[in-house]
């Protein structure tokens, strides 16, 4: 297996042993994230190559129950997700010397880095976000927690037509690398704790609001910054009494809670 990463539920497993409800219960394979280089191919498999780089969903629906068949395959309610410790038996994880996965889990990654073709996972968490919170031409942006979901929404944004874009942090490492990923602006709230005020005049500023960090002080700081009628898509996932950090909390199945407000 190529180089892979390590996404906030991992970081959670490792260091506290699970994220809100959901607790280990027994040892677990860690890792969604990855890429993957064919070895082989089963009987009757078609579309791939021995030696092809591949980006491999973690996702396996059923594809029987409910909603699968209403075609919500990430709302499947016997999910095998790569490193979920949410069934049990635990669903074992994907940072192994080998994985044998389903055809329809992979597609071709062409002239990418393994590491690029790893962040297909990630990267759709956001596009779903993205299409989730509707039109975005145009519209004023703002993202709190510049993990890499929180980076990656600013892509998303940004190629949907966003034409403004704010982003908050607290380490200054991740708001450069937001930056360069397209933002327009940039705030450490650690530094500055009340530079969102000004967008908070005349009932708010922002259309819509990307929160990446599980932060309920950037929840309510966001809040107060949108306009009425904003939209809020939450990609943070919080729980229990555990700290937030850098904003790569999400569930890997690809949350996206759009509120829109009154």
């Amino acid at each position: 297996m190529p180089p892979a990463g390590f996404a906030g539920s991992d970081l959670h497993y490792y260091n506290h042993g699970g994220f809100g409800t959901v607790r280990l219960k027994q040892p677990m394979i860690l890792g969604h994230e990855v890429s993957a280089i064919v070895e082989a191919l089963g009987e009757g498999v078609e579309g791939f190559s021995v030696g092809e780089l591949v980006a491999v969903s973690p996702s396996r629906p059923c594809r029987t129950c409910k909603y699968c068949q209403q075609g919500l395959h990430n709302q499947c309610l016997n999910m095998r997700f790569y490193g979920s410790a949410m069934p049990f038996p635990h669903i074992q994880g994907a940072f192994r010397q080998s994985l044998v996965a389903d055809a329809i889990q992979c597609v071709s990654a062409g002239e990418l880095t393994p590491g690029e073709a790893a962040m297909a996972e990630p990267l759709a968490v956001t596009l779903h976000a993205t299409r989730r919170a509707g039109e975005m031409l145009g519209k004023r942006v703002l993202v709190t927690g510049c993990g890499p979901i929180g980076v990656l929404s600013i892509l998303a944004a940004r190629r949907a037509g966003a034409a403004e874009i704010v982003a908050t942090d607290l380490s200054d490492f991740t708001l450069a690398m937001a930056k360069t990923a397209g933002a327009d602006r940039t705030i450490n709230t650690k530094d500055e704790p009340e530079a969102l005020a000004a967008y908070s005049s005349d009932k708010g500023t922002f259309d819509v609001l990307y929160e990446c960090s599980s932060a309920a002080a950037a929840l309510i700081g966001g809040i107060a910054a949108l306009r009425p009628r904003g939209v809020i898509v939450q990609l943070g996932l919080g729980g229990g009494h555990e700290p937030a950090d850098d904003g790569n909390h999400r569930q890997g199945t690809g949350l996206a809670r759009v509120l829109p407000l009154p």
